[in-house]
């Protein structure tokens, strides 16, 4: 909510939302007082350095902080915005005291987001082996009942102007934000690790390897393997499955992995794009008293389920959760934030 240095003479807000074309999105609940929406639940920060920085005014050492805000909590009027905003994500280039340790913010960079169609509750984050922000976009939302979903239309609204335009199979993935010299970043959206609540994943010294917890209630252990190191746009996705062997002492088990998918995100960029979830999976709150439906936990809850032949790639990315179940995935996890 402060006005902080932009590093090119002006300031900007720090925490501020801004919609697709980047204008700000103004809080209008309490008529005079109008102004724009910023974030009081900064999250996920990733402390880095770069070997050659290019910021001007800095007289002991350049550290650049890239952090994203989760949610504001209620608008001016007291009215609830969780997961209604689309998420911003900042860099902050500090200037370290070379005797004190102590960090004064020089510029506060808004990375432009629109190429990712936003982000969606960017919640715990991790600092990769080479050096990027890996974020992360919480309980993807539903696109089975996405009609029904007030606060994703509400998201949708702020972001595109309409309740309609924004696509549930745009959220759900993994942002990467790469730093530059000059304070600025570059964010890219990775569709190929699949649709989760994730946060806080963990990159194995492989560099290959992403290990992924699951936030929520049964949720689920996940496994990324890229192929190739330190590049997450193509590889294999898995969900664990546990195979309980005693009770004692809270309980011990065999941990063994199913493949769900190999796919490149631009493969399934070009399914979100194209895909409603009727094209992919047909969900019955009720049993169907149809051998071709697989009763599954998801949310909580019970489903039976139905993937539409040829449509497996799809489901495995896009509809993670119910495709991981159906595959004998073990989703009773709870609160799994990280690994």
């Amino acid at each position: 909510g402060d006005r902080v240095p932009d590093g090119k003479g002006g300031t900007v807000l720090a925490g501020g939302y801004v919609d697709i074309v980047n204008r700000p999105i103004i809080d209008k609940s309490v008529p005079g007082k109008e102004r724009q929406f910023f974030s009081d639940c900064p999250d996920g920060t990733s402390l880095l350095k770069l070997e050659h920085p290019k910021v001007a005014g800095i007289k002991g050492k350049a550290v650049f902080a890239v952090v994203q805000f989760e949610y504001a909590n209620a608008d001016q009027g007291g009215a609830d915005t969780y997961g209604t905003l689309p998420s911003p994500i900042a860099v902050l280039t500090l200037d370290q005291d070379q005797t004190t340790g102590a960090l004064t913010l020089v510029k506060y960079h808004s990375v432009d987001t629109s190429e990712a169609q936003g982000l969606w509750i960017t919640c715990g984050s991790s600092l990769s082996p080479w050096n990027t922000h890996l974020s992360s976009e919480e309980y993807e939302p539903d696109a089975v009942n996405i009609a029904t979903n007030t606060m994703f239309q509400a998201f949708s609204k702020n972001l595109f102007g309409s309740t309609t335009t924004a696509n549930p199979y745009h959220y759900g993935h993994l942002p990467e934000v790469t730093v530059k010299p000059d304070g600025t970043a570059t964010i890219v959206k990775h569709y190929c690790l699949g649709r989760i609540a994730r946060e806080l994943v963990e990159v194995c010294p492989d560099n290959k390897t992403v290990l992924m917890g699951d936030d929520g209630d049964n949720t689920g252990l996940f496994m990324f393997i890229a192929n190739a190191e330190k590049d997450l746009s193509a590889g294999a996705l898995y969900v664990a499955k546990w195979t309980q062997t005693s009770a004692t002492s809270g309980g011990a088990a065999s941990l063994s992995w199913i493949k769900l998918g190999s796919a490149t995100s631009a493969e399934i960029k070009a399914l979100a794009d194209t895909l409603d979830a009727s094209d992919i999976v047909t969900v019955s709150k009720t049993d169907p008293l149809d051998a071709t439906y697989t009763k599954i936990a998801f949310n909580g809850a019970t489903e039976w389920v139905k993937f539409a032949a040829g449509k497996e790639k799809a489901a495995a990315f896009l509809e993670t959760h119910r495709y991981a179940a159906t595959l004998g995935g073990t989703l009773e996890f709870t609160k799994m934030e990280g690994v």
